[in-house]
């Protein structure tokens, strides 16, 4: 497996970087205020906090990124279904490790570090509110069960399977579907 992002997740990923580092910036400046006024806090804990907590969201976005990529070889939907969900498990893992860790070590404010996991999704909704993200148009179903119920591979991956419509160049094409198929 390939652990190179390709032209279309390193162009997202770079979006969500970028705002996901003025997202900081901004809650930086809250906390700065905040700090004048003597309601927290603002050392060097709260910056440290913030920058390790946003590279902990970046990374974790990096990495979802390369999942979506990593399924669009598959054919069977139950490796894709297994995939993306030991994925969101091993992503939400280092996630809450990364909280613990704010916590318990005395050289992260919690509440700095944790804030910026939410910075990617509110990104994205910032780019859809301006019009400079929007969904794909919905098109035939893709990673449907082959009893053509409808059934999504991804119906129960939270996260995930928001990121499958997102890059619509990732989704299985229906040449993936009929060779699975005609495989049973």
């Amino acid at each position: 497996m390939e652990l190179k992002l390709q032209p279309a997740s390193r162009k997202e990923v770079s979006r969500i970087a970028v705002g996901s580092l003025a997202c900081m910036v901004v809650m930086l400046c809250v906390f700065a205020v905040l700090g004048m006024a003597g309601i927290v806090q603002f050392n060097y804990t709260v910056v440290l906090g913030a920058l390790v907590g946003t590279a902990v969201a970046v990374l974790n976005f990096t990495l979802m990124c390369l999942m979506v990529q990593s399924v669009t070889t598959l054919d069977d939907p139950k490796k894709i279904k297994a995939r993306v969900q030991a994925s969101y498990n091993g992503r939400m893992l280092l996630q809450g490790v990364w909280c613990l860790m704010a916590f318990l070590l005395p050289c992260f404010q919690v509440v700095a570090g944790a804030l910026p996991l939410l910075f990617p999704r509110l990104v994205i909704f910032g780019l859809q509110l301006t019009g400079k993200y929007q969904q794909p148009a919905p098109q035939a179903p893709s990673g449907t069960d082959d009893a053509g119920t409808g059934e999504s591979a991804f119906s129960d991956e939270g996260e995930d399977s928001e990121v499958m419509e997102e890059f619509p160049e990732y989704e299985l094409t229906e040449e993936t579907e009929e060779s699975s198929e005609s495989e049973r």
